[in-house]
């Protein structure tokens, strides 16, 4: 498991740079609603070479290439139902080289609950308070039309890449925090 708070100088300064590259993603998916594929790329490098000096086997960089998959296999459902954009999808399965599978899944579920309560905010924000509870709960009863609202507020995206930020963020810096 990767824990930079206590993996000595390595993990701090690995942790630093990972925190470092997800802001920007997360910047840049608000700015721009997209993240750019070099700065995925970049993010899937530097989790090898973290992976690298951190534990220098095969053992840890398999275990880093299985928790890219499980993020992208998280993720990519959603995408498929048009619910996310590919961006996000690839940013969580580059950024999951840098964490062990279990993290994965709990910055996957830190990331699902950061992302529910941006996109109520984003609700109350466009549309006030009472149109937002009507609409969640007219959802509720007809959950095919609660994900054209979440989400989405007068064709405005959620720039989801800040959830997907949050999440492996504080799975990597605080994964005892989340029973790891």
């Amino acid at each position: 498991m990767t824990d930079f708070a206590a993996s000595g100088t390595v993990g701090l300064i690995g942790g630093l740079a990972y925190v470092a590259l997800l802001a920007t993603a997360a910047v840049t998916d608000v700015r721009a609603r997209r993240i750019p594929n070099r700065l995925v790329v970049v993010i899937a490098l530097s989790g090898l070479a973290y992976t690298l000096l951190a534990a220098p086997s095969l053992g840890a960089v398999g275990r880093a290439l299985v928790a890219g998959l499980l993020g992208f296999a998280v993720w990519i459902p959603f995408y498929a139902l048009r619910m996310l954009g590919a961006g996000d999808v690839k940013l969580f399965a580059a950024a999951g080289l840098w964490l062990a599978p279990l993290q994965v899944v709990q910055a996957a579920l830190v990331a699902a609950l950061v992302g529910g309560v941006l996109s109520v905010v984003g609700m109350v924000a466009g549309y006030g308070g009472g149109l937002t509870l009507l609409r969640l709960t007219h959802g509720l009863r007809r959950p095919e039309t609660l994900m054209t609202q979440v989400g989405n507020v007068e064709g405005k995206t959620l720039p989801y890449g800040v959830a997907m930020a949050v999440g492996l963020a504080v799975a990597g810096w605080l994964p005892r925090m989340l029973g790891g």
